[in-house]
This record gives structure tokens, sequence and C-alpha cells, in this order.
């Protein structure tokens, strides 16, 4: 397991197959919170420290986020602060979609436990000729760094995607929980932001049915490349000018040849280009540090979760306008 993913699952088609326990199909909260080796829990110990007498002092209203299983501290928190379990995090998840169901695709912890991700698989069906399915991916941290995010995101099945945009100004795709208080209380609170009333997939069914009737042609997809990776002035006598040429020029080939196979596969439409952009910025774009494959395919997950696709966001505004 490479340095910064300590434990994980995933179903056999998420884009993490190669990394941690591989299932053959979702799981239920349960048995995907110990496949993932998730079943742990952290503790709030009191903070203190040793005087120049060799007395022990306490610091008051501070706290370290320990895991009780291995006494890892993952960070320093105020008094107000309220750890969220593992297990609370599923159950969250559940309630919120009211199912006990298998649903989950993919779930594990980064950087030593600091950080988990979960990821379910939604009932809601999208009219879009069963492109595209929805998820619901939490992201919870333990060293008091940031808050307990939830985030609607549509993931293309052939391709295995993620597509991560605010389509809409109706619609929110995300919400942030403090931890401040019990997460059972904050449920209806989420429904409503996440727009579990369908408002979200609504919104990205109609972008994405907009997109697949914008038919494509050479000036359109010519102008577009143009606009995202503009060749840089090409001085056979620059060492520097020829480098970033050949480095735009090979970017733009591998759109291309993304955009070639979504062509082959009948999708020569704007939904089609969408997901060539966006093929690239998840698991072609280069990923600076990642000098093995393992580091390579870690980078990319990490991006998978944390990463708002800009590249992906603002081909699709363009994509929209025509």
């Amino acid at each position: 397991m490479s340095a910064n993913v300590e434990t994980m699952f995933s179903a056999v088609k998420t884009p993490w197959h190669r990394l941690g326990v591989v299932t053959e199909d979702v799981l239920t909260a349960q048995d995907a919170l110990v496949t993932a080796g998730l079943d742990w829990l952290v503790k709030l110990e009191p903070v203190h420290f040793t005087t120049q007498q060799g007395e022990i002092q306490n610091i008051a209203d501070k706290f370290a986020v320990v895991r009780e299983t291995d006494e890892s501290c993952y960070g320093i928190v105020g008094n107000r602060y309220t750890p969220v379990q593992n297990l609370d995090a599923f159950n969250f998840m559940d309630t919120l979609v009211d199912s006990g169901d298998a649903k989950y695709e993919t779930a594990g912890s980064l950087n030593g436990g600091a950080t988990i991700f979960i990821q379910m698989r939604l009932n809601t069906v999208l009219d879009i000729d069963d492109d595209v399915i929805p998820y619901m991916l939490l992201t919870n941290s333990h060293d008091g760094s940031g808050a307990l995010k939830i985030i609607m995101t549509p993931v293309r099945v052939v391709c295995s995607n993620t597509l991560r945009m605010a389509l809409s100004s109706k619609t929110a795709n995300q919400i942030s929980l403090r931890h401040t208080k019990s997460i059972t209380n904050k449920i209806d609170e989420a429904r409503n932001v996440l727009g579990l009333t369908e408002l979200f997939y609504d919104s990205f069914s109609e972008t994405v049915n907009q997109l697949i009737n914008t038919e494509i042609n050479k000036r359109v997809y010519d102008e577009l490349i143009d606009k995202m990776f503009p060749l840089p002035e090409y001085d056979k006598d620059d060492t520097t000018k020829i480098r970033q040429y050949n480095n735009v020029n090979s970017i733009r080939e591998k759109i291309r040849g993304n955009w070639v196979v979504e062509v082959d596969n009948g999708v020569e439409n704007g939904w089609g280009l969408l997901n060539a952009y966006n093929s690239y910025e998840l698991w072609q774009q280069f990923r600076r540090g990642a000098k093995t494959e393992s580091a390579k395919l870690e980078k990319q997950g990490n991006a998978l979760i944390y990463s708002d696709s800009t590249l992906t966001s603002n081909v699709a505004k363009e994509l929209i306008k025509l």
C-alpha cells in the first residue's frame, strides 16, 4: 500500500481498483466499515506539558485526537470539537438516504487515518441513457483541520470519471458540517442543502442532455482546445520554448486521443468532449512527485476526492454556451 493510503476497499469497477481490498460488488455500511479497515474509534485526551521544574501542566481547553487502536495522535483541538466516528459517518450516510442496503463502492483512510473517505451509490435514475449514475462522497478529518464534507457527484460508469461541477446556481452539490454537534442533528439540513429531493440531479440531467444534443465539429473542437491549452510560441533556437511547446502539445494530444475514443463509442457530442477533458484531468495529468505507478495512482485518487475538477468545470461552461 502506498504511503498516504493507509487502508481501503473498492469494488472492481472503481478507479482505485488496484489499491487495497477489491470486492466483487458494493457493500453494506457494516461490511464496508470492516473491509476498508475503518472499524476503529478516536478519543480526546487532555494536552499537557512538563515545566522546567518537572511538573505536569495541563493546557486548558485543548485536547489531542487519538486513535484508540494504536494511540496515533492526529491533531490538537479545542473544547468545542466533537469527533465524528467512522461508524457514525457510515450511519449518517445510510440515514441520509433512508437505506441500509449495499451501496458502498469505496472507502478508506489516508495519511495514517487522519482523513477518511466513503463513496455511496444512490438509487436515483438519471434520464441520460444510463451513461452516469449518482454518487455521494463523504470525507472527514480526525486532525481538526477541516469539517466533514458530503459531495453529490455524478460518476460515469464507462471510464470511471468523476464529474464534480457546480452546474447550476439553483443547486448545491456539497455541504460542510463542523465538528461541534452530534452529526445526527444535521440530517435534515444535509438533505436540504444536497438537494436529495432530486434538485441536483434534475439539474445535472438537464445539463448533460443539453451537452448530448450539442454537435461538436472540427471548428468547435479546435476553438475549445485553443482556449483551454493555447500552443506557446515555438522557437527552434530556444530550448525553454521548445520544452513548453512540447509539454502543451502533449496535453492536447492526450485530450485528442480521449476524444477519438469517445467518437468511436458513438459519443460525438458535447458530453463526449467533456469526458475527454475529464479523463485527462483525472487520470492523465502530470502528478508532481509521483515517481512510481503506485504513487501516481494514489495522487490520482486524492484528486478524485479533493479536486474540484477546475478544467472540467471550465470546459463544461464553454460547451453549455454553444
